[in-house]
Parts: structure tokens; sequence; C-alpha cells
């Protein structure tokens, strides 16, 4: 175990201790609040207009800065909303609801994490994020090997966020569903600026946040820290957590920028209620799995990362990036089984990444080209113990696990003509998986694995008018196993399993998507045949331990649109729908033919309104409303999740007085009190599918922004 020393301020507990990185992430954020308290302003260089920092990006999703109308994706940009400040601040779904073709569940059960879901990708994923590749400020959030955990991402903190629906495997690789971006509260324009939030609500929730920042020449700083606890609505569901955040920025010439950014997060303490049976839901909701309980199922995880990225603009028209991060986590969970039911690995996470952007002609048409190489490196030191009734007992599995993986890639978008741009793209991806068994009791596991192949896009754009384009696209993929995934081995053994095989996708897609007297609108439609999907399920003497498996082939056909208005007299709104039509085409388990199965975890329909209000006086309202079809819960269709519709409504007052602003705010979650299950677990043994959500409940808070100088 670890053991540090605390201190405690109203925003966050920080903690400092030796380990590895740890000790560069606090005195980087003491030295940015003692640089703004005593450096003067630096003087500005006559070469700013030319500024990389200045100029703020449009779409970074793609690699290089774009304007939405020029990509042939399906692709939202979500900007940082003032009511998006009165949120809980749990989880990330608070920021980027009402987004078609993406779909949260899990926002209560803080050890199994988030569960995101785009074009159905993600949500067989019994923990983390799978099938998405994400990004925050640039850097990785998503390991070599696929996974992503969300722990080190505040929604707080979160300034935009980009949303790529569909493919992008041909940029980032290893991803079936599409891609995240996050870019996360920059610098404030004033010399220091400090944000104090206090959250409250029903069942122990609070949540304390410190935001400070500002600008002094070619230097920007934000610094932020907060603390989030809950004793939960179910029972054994309490958890808490800490999470701070430097980011550093410096103008270093006319045409260069560093960035830096240090992150930690710490969980002492996070339980895991579990999965009820559908007559254990009807009669007490609240309750959680008594395994869960016998074994005291939850996790405890520290986390320190960071990383540097480095812009330069050598001449007009090019650009070259490199970015270097690195990660250390360390884990425990106690799962609710005895069999090696309490697991600890050690992780270090290393990468870099390299690209360079060219904008010229091509046949007198404009044209740019890209080409880069991503690096990385995981290294997972994993132990196993026996879980006696949430003690840990006996050894049970001891190994090394590394993953390297390499990936080189091309992008070019030209103009052909004045009205059409054509986007061609591609990947290779090399991932080389070794194990080192140090536990030889039952023999020697030890062993390796390489997994590489490519990823292709190709693209047009068609502008209709200024205002309005028509798109087209079409990509094949590649998604490799996680190690989770390759060393879960149904045999009960260490090493890899050796009968699963990364699956493959070819995906096809139509959209038009405009903005006209205000009114911004978009629809897409796809096609995605994907060969030997990755999907999980559990055995009954490990419930709660997911093992993995290839179904043969399968289909998705959907469709996504959106219309948001522009506003009037304060007053505007949106609405999104999503309709998926997914079924396996060929699927055989346990000799029963699955052909024509409707995938689970993923309505067929799905609805979500939004309405906001704001009045000059600073009173403002929020009502959103989301409606979930029924889906199934397992591959055998024999048992379904019902429909639900979900609201909450937000509503308060601000105030602004030259270089102060306050504000306080209250809200309704699950306005029409539905009876519903907030996650859901796919294929779970024992018949273990449900995780209830809260009834109605509220929350408040108020959040203060003070100009210091």
């Amino acid at each position: 175990m670890l053991h540090c020393a605390m201190f405690y301020t109203p925003a966050a507990y920080f903690c400092f201790t030796p380990c590895r990185i740890r000790w560069m992430i606090h005195p980087a954020m003491i030295l940015a609040g003692f640089i703004a308290g005593i450096t003067p302003t630096w003087p500005q260089k006559t070469e700013t207009p030319q500024s990389i920092l200045l100029n703020p990006v449009t779409i970074t999703a793609t690699r290089s800065e774009r304007a939405p109308e020029q990509i042939p994706n399906s692709i939202t940009q979500i900007k940082r909303d003032t009511q998006q400040g009165y949120q809980p601040g749990a989880t990330l779904d608070e920021f980027a609801r009402g987004t078609p073709g993406v779909f949260f569940q899990n926002q209560f059960n803080f050890t199994q994490d988030l569960k995101i879901s785009i074009r159905g990708f993600g949500a067989r994923s019994p923990f983390g994020v799978r099938g998405i590749q994400m990004r925050v400020d640039g850097i990785p959030a998503t390991l070599p090997d696929g996974q992503t955990q969300l722990d080190s991402i505040d929604p707080s903190l979160i300034e935009r966020m980009d949303i790529v629906r569909g493919p992008s495997a041909a940029l980032y690789g290893n991803a079936s569903g599409g891609l995240i971006d996050i870019t996360t509260r920059e610098a404030p324009n004033e010399k220091f600026v400090i944000m104090p939030r206090q959250v409250f609500g029903e069942y122990g929730y609070t949540k304390s946040e410190l935001f400070m920042g500002g600008r002094q020449g070619g230097f920007g700083y934000s610094l932020y820290g907060s603390h989030l606890q809950q004793h939960g609505w179910r029972d054994h569901s309490a958890m808490q957590n800490t999470f701070s955040q430097a980011k550093l920025n410096f103008q270093t010439s006319a045409n260069s920028d560093l960035m830096l950014v240090f992150r930690e997060f710490y969980s002492p303490l996070s339980k895991d209620p579990g999965g009820l049976t559908y007559a254990e839901m009807q009669a007490n909701p609240r309750q959680a799995s008594a395994r869960n309980v016998q074994y005291n199922a939850g996790e405890e995880i520290r986390q320190e990362e960071m990383g540097i990225r480095f812009r330069q603009r050598p001449a007009a028209g090019k650009e070259f990036t490199v970015t270097a991060h690195m990660l250390h986590r360390d884990f425990q969970s106690r799962q609710p089984f005895f069999d090696g039911g309490q697991v600890q690995f050690d992780r270090l996470v290393g990468g870099l990444m390299a690209q360079f952007v060219n904008d010229h002609q091509l046949l007198n048409r404009p044209n740019r080209f890209l080409i880069g190489a991503d690096y990385g490196i995981q290294n997972d030191d994993r132990q196993r113990f026996n879980n006696n009734f949430g003690k840990r007992d006996a050894l049970n599995l001891s190994q090394t696990e590394r993953v390297h993986s390499i990936g080189p890639f091309i992008r070019n978008e030209w103009n052909i003509v004045e009205k059409l741009d054509l986007v061609i793209g591609g990947r290779w991806d090399w991932l080389h998986y070794q194990v080192k068994d140090q536990f030889r009791n039952d023999g020697n596991e030890s062993g390796s694995r390489t997994v590489s192949q490519g990823s292709g896009s190709a693209g047009l754009v068609y502008h209709v008018s200024d205002r309005q384009q028509l798109y087209a696209h079409t990509a094949t993929v590649f998604e490799a196993p996680t190690t989770t995934e390759l060393l879960n081995n149904p045999a009960g053994r260490g090493g890899f399993n050796p009968n699963l095989n990364p699956q493959t996708s070819l995906s096809n897609e139509l959209g038009f998507r405009g903005n006209t007297a205000g009114f911004q609108y978009d629809t897409a439609v796809f096609f995605i045949k994907t060969w030997d999907e990755i999907t999980p399920f559990e055995l009954p003497s490990s419930p709660g331990r997911a093992f993995f498996r290839n179904a043969g082939q399968s289909r998705r056909v959907g469709v996504e649109t959106r219309l948001a208005t522009p506003e009037w007299k304060g007053l505007r709104g949106e609405v999104s729908y999503t309709f998926s039509d997914f079924e396996f085409e060929k699927y055989t388990v346990n000799n029963a033919d699955l052909k024509g199965n409707i995938f689970p975890g993923i309505p067929r329909h799905r609805w979500e309104g939004l309405l906001r209000y704001s009045h000059p006086l600073g009173f403002f309202g929020q009502l959103h409303v989301h409606r979930v079809g029924q889906f199934y819960v397992n591959d055998l269709n024999t048992a379904a999740n019902p429909a639900y519709t979900l609201g909450q409504l937000l509503a308060g007052w601000e105030l602004r007085r030259n270089n102060f602003e306050s504000s306080i705010f209250f809200g309704v979650n699950n306005l029409f009190d539905a009876d519903y299950n907030a996650n859901t677990r796919i294929n779970a043994a024992l018949g273990r599918y449900y995780e209830p959500g809260p009834p109605l409940n509220l929350f408040g808070g108020v959040r203060v922004r003070i100009v210091v100088f």
C-alpha cells in the first residue's frame, strides 16, 4: 500500500508521496500559483497575430484544426455553456447530453465507471470505455491496448467536447465506435481569477471544487481541485474521490507553444452494489447483491499522469507537433467470488506521438497532407488473491503483462473543385502482447502474441451551399482485444485466451447537415458490418467477472438526427432522435443459433429534448427529457430492460457585478420519478442484469467567480 501525507482545502485533498511521477504534480501547481502572484506582466511580442495560442481551434478530432463543414464524418461539437456549470459534476454525460448515437449508462456505480457507447460499440463493456478512442488536451486517455478509464476526467473541468460518431481507426487506431476529444478549461484572459463551487445533493452527495487561473503575456495557467463523495441511494454504493490538475501554457516564440499537464486522481473508497435479478429489483431496488456485500465488492485507485505537447509552425501552412505522456496507476479491487476474487496491479504507461501537417496546392487546389506515428507501451504487474469474504487470502495468480503498440498514419484533405472535398486516410496498427508468469504452481503460462492490420477511410463532402453539406464516408476498422479481455481466461488458467481474436468492421455512412436562419440540423444514416465481434459473458462460478468470446458476424443499421434552434428572447432548444437496428448474422453459443437476435444493451429508439431559458435579470432554467426504449440484456434475447423516461429540471439566479459573479442553483433529477435501471450488465451470470437508478432527488449549490487582478 502507498502512504502519504495529506492536507485539506475546501476544494480538495492533496497528497504528497515519493511514488514515481507524483512529486511533479503539486510542485507544478504551487509554482504556477506563485508565478501568478509575483510575476509582472510579460511584454507582448509584436508577432502575436501569428500566435498558435491566440487562435482557438474549431475541431481538433481530425488531428489538425478544421472547420466542421470540411469533415466527412458525423461530428458533434459541444462547447461549455453557462448552465453546464450548474450540473452536479459527477459524470461525463452531464456535458454531452443530446448527442444522437451516443448512449450513456452507469452514472451511479463508480466502481464500474461510466459506460459510453457510440453506434452500439462500447455498450457491452463490463467496465470502463471500450471501442472508443478518447483524448484529453491532445493526450491519449485510451491505453495502448484500447481500454479507457474515465477516473481522471472531471466533467466540471471540460471546456469543449468533439464527438466523432463512427470509425476513426484510420487516424487513432484500435477503436470501432469513434472518438471523444476533450479540451479542459483554458486559462482565463485576466491575470488571476478564482472560482470556487460547492454542490450538495441527496444520498450524501457533496462536491467541492476550486478553479484558479490567469494569463500574463505569453504564459497561461489553470489549476483545479475537486473532492466528491456520497453514500449512495443503493446499499453498498458509498464512494469518494479527489482530483487535481495543473495545466500550463507557454508561448515559446511567435510560431511555437508548449503545454504541460499534470493530473492526480485518488479514490480510497468505491463500493460495488452489483446487479440484481428482475425479482430482486421489483422487491427492493435499493438492495445490493448479497454476494457483493458478502465479499465486500469494491475498489481503491490512485493514478498520476503527465503530458507535454510542443507545437511549431516552421513556415506558413506547416505545423509540427510532438506529444509525450506517462501514467502510473495503482489499482486494487474485490470481486464477489472466492477464487482469485481480489485483484491488484501496478500499471505504468508511456507514449510518444509525432505528426506533421502541410497545407499546400495540389493541381492548383488547396490540399492538406498529414503524416505521423503513435507509439505506446503499457506494463502491468498483476496479482490475484482469493477473496475470503472480503479478506485477502492465498495468492492465486502473479504475472507481468506488457503491450507495445505502434501506429503510423497518413491523411490527405483535398478541395478537388470549389464545392467538393475529398478526404482519404490510412493507418497500420501493430500490437505485441507479452505475459511473464511469475506464479508457477499451475505451470508456466508465459507467452506472447502479436496482432497487426491496416485501417483505411475515404470520404467526400459536397457543399450544397455555404451553410449546407452532404457527405459520404466509408472506412475499415481494426480493433484488437485489450489485455483484460485476453487474460480473463475462461479455462481458469493464466496466460492468454487462445480463442479470442481481433474484430474487424466495414462502415458506410451518408449524412446531411446545415445551418439555416440559426437552426442547426444534421442527419446521418449508416450501415456497419462486423466480423468476430468481441462480446462479454460470465460464468456461474465467478459472477461479476467478465470473460470474452467472438461472435461470428453482425450488422448495424442506424439513423441519427438532431435539430437545435436559435436563441429567441432568451429561449432556445434542441431535440435528437436515434434509431438503432443492430443484430447478429452469424453467432452460435452452446449449440444455440443466435442468427437474427438483437444486440443487447442498445435501445432501438431513443429521444432527447432540451429547453433552456435565460432572463436579462439573471434568472435561468433548463428542462432535459430523455426517453429510452426497451432493450435486451443478453445475447439469447430472453431478458429485457423496460423502457423509461427521465427528466431533469434546473433553475437558478446569477448576479454579475464588474469583477464579481455569483450564482445559486438547484435541480431535480429523475423529474418524473421513474422506476428504471441506470445500468445493465450484459450476459450477467445468475440473471443479475439490473442496477436500479435512484428515484426523484434534489441537488443544489453555489458558484462564485472573482477577478482578483
